[in-house]
């Protein structure tokens, strides 16, 4: 039986990227290298939002030591029942 996490290793979803290579355009630049990726949003100057696969997601933090990578779904908005 193949769990959620395996099947969502190859769906795009979102996630905020945040750190020095964001602000600086070394994101940018390796971005144009990396097919598939899509920039969502740019929050702030040093975050942004892409949409990617998780194996992606999982290259640009070995790329970037410094980045911060994170599923935006991990971020949802607090629902008080």
């Amino acid at each position: 039986m193949i769990g959620s996490q395996m099947a969502d290793s190859n769906a795009s979803q979102h996630f905020i990227v945040q750190g020095d290579p964001v602000q600086s355009g070394q994101l940018n630049e390796h971005l144009q290298r990396e097919p598939g990726v899509t920039r969502v949003a740019q929050v702030a100057p040093d975050v942004v939002i892409l949409s990617m696969t998780k194996t992606q997601a999982d290259r640009l933090k070995s790329t970037f030591a410094t980045l911060v990578v994170e599923p935006d779904s991990a971020l949802k908005p607090f629902d008080a029942d």
